[in-house]
């Protein structure tokens, strides 16, 4: 049986032999041990998704791309909180495997817009598909009440998180360098 005190997120064990002392495990062993996980698992997903092409970091902005339209790349940074010369180098890269492009800002002669290609969007269906199975592979091993769970907590822990970032990017939308 385990109780957990999520006030203090506290974990201890109720050991049922008699004679044994419940081991407290610490905060930091938790985080450790999530940070590994998070690690692990990011690594088995854009791992798989490079093989078809594309990291997780280009395959979000090619959804935001599909999703917005053409977009100026200082918008793209904003959005994802990265600097600008790690949304030039993820542009630079999906220009140069020909899945997006740049094209002149129709409002602004100076200002270039990043665009989705066919060849973008036949990618990013490969690549979500990709993704998509993985994540179900991993988290499908949890029923439904674990995976509630498992939500409620990752929120506790984004919220206690979000304080201590200065990134304006959205919410789970947090993007690697390519």
């Amino acid at each position: 049986m385990m109780a957990i005190n999520m006030r203090f997120l506290t974990i201890s064990h109720i050991n049922v032999s008699a004679g044994q002392r419940a081991a407290m495990i610490t905060p930091e062993q938790v985080g450790e041990r999530y940070l590994a996980v998070h690690h692990r698992m990011f690594r088995a997903v854009n791992d798989e998704m490079s093989e078809c092409g594309l990291s997780l970091a280009r395959t979000k902005v090619l959804m935001r791309l599909r999703e917005q339209g053409p977009t100026r790349q200082s918008t793209l940074a904003a959005h994802f909180g990265l600097a600008p010369h790690s949304i030039t180098d993820i542009v630079d890269a999906l220009e140069g495997q020909g899945l997006a492009e740049r094209r002149p800002d129709p409002t602004d002669r100076r200002a270039k817009l990043v665009a989705i290609t066919d060849a973008g969007g036949a990618c990013l269906s490969v690549a979500y598909a990709t993704r998509e199975r993985l994540l179900k592979q991993i988290f499908g091993t949890l029923g439904q009440e674990d995976l509630a769970t498992l939500l409620r907590l990752l929120d506790t822990l984004d919220n206690a998180a979000r304080p201590l970032t200065t990134s304006p990017a959205a919410p789970g939308l947090q993007v690697a360098p390519a």
